[in-house]
């Protein structure tokens, strides 16, 4: 006997290319950012305070490249890693994931038209570590480290609303991240 094929309950197609998705990241990134660019500034300002009292070059120096570096390099660089990486992951490509939400899993499905057939990963609901719920997107955490960006105005079925209320009964942690704002585009 054929086991009978589950309808989807809800349906996202996100479909954005390489830049997008750098952007994105960094925007979810902001307040990290933000965090260790001050502690650096603080911890070699700090030192070069310090170094002040034995030699006031030496220490002004450390001052200044605390403040530059903290302040101008650190994101600059970090910037830079994640467009090398999204680079080298994407290649110049479209990046187009369809979300299909069924009673018990998550079903994501890649689709790539140079490869000729389309890969996908099923996710049980307590394999999802949270979701980060932006004013625009979400980041769907499948581990610490691994996450699936999907666009709120990508809705095949249903409403991001009901989605999100759907998710909440499955006890997936939510964090709200609607403060931070919305992404503006370059």
């Amino acid at each position: 006997m054929k086991k009978e094929i589950e309808e989807f309950l809800y349906k996202n197609t996100t479909a954005i290319n390489e830049s997008d998705i750098t952007n994105y990241q960094l925007f979810a990134l902001k307040r990290r950012n933000i965090l260790v660019s001050f502690m650096i500034t603080v911890i070699i300002c700090g030192i070069g305070i310090g170094l002040c009292f034995v030699e006031a070059y030496v220490g002004t120096a450390i001052i200044i490249a605390g403040i530059v570096g903290g302040v101008i390099l650190f994101p600059y660089l970090s910037k830079e890693q994640i467009r090398r990486q999204n680079s080298v992951l994407f290649d110049g490509g479209k990046y187009v994931n369809i979300f299909e939400f069924y009673k018990e899993e998550i079903k994501v499905i890649n689709v790539d038209e140079n490869r000729g057939e389309d890969l996908y990963q099923t996710f049980s609901y307590n394999q999802i570590y949270k979701i980060d719920d932006f004013v625009e997107f979400l980041f769907i955490y499948v581990s610490k480290n691994q996450s699936f960006l999907m666009l709120k105005t990508g809705m095949n079925k249903g409403t991001i609303s009901d989605l999100l209320e759907f998710l909440k009964s499955k006890d997936i942690k939510i964090e709200d991240k609607t403060s931070l704002g919305t992404l503006k585009k370059k």
